[in-house]
């Protein structure tokens, strides 16, 4: 197997994993929120399988380069890292706010 060969193995996986921590969130996440990372995992998914099935059909084809497959691949990685971070966020407001809430509730 050569060096890009397994970077783009590796980077698909890494992928995966973190489309599967994006589904971990949506699964504590509610309303809106929820919504929007379901709908953003999905089109990751396809992504994901998109660079998937492109990097087997190069294999296949038995070409030297990966470089298209592991420009896909990194730059769908960079999406998920992305949306990762923009739903953490909006996770972590959502919990302020109902933290804020419940504080003012109290107050009253």
């Amino acid at each position: 197997m050569s060096d890009k060969e397994s970077k783009t193995k590796r980077i698909i996986k890494d992928l995966s994993a973190k489309i599967d921590e994006l589904l971990e969130q949506s699964n504590i996440s509610k309303g809106d929120v929820k919504k929007e990372i379901d709908s953003r995992i999905k089109e990751l998914k396809k992504s994901r399988d998109e660079v998937s099935e492109e990097f087997k059909k190069i294999r296949e084809d038995n070409k030297e380069t990966f470089d298209k497959v592991e420009n896909m691949a990194k730059n769908t990685f960079k999406e998920v890292k992305s949306a990762f971070s923009d739903f953490w966020g909006k996770i972590s407001e959502e919990k302020k706010d109902k933290g804020s809430k419940n504080e003012n509730k109290a107050e009253e």
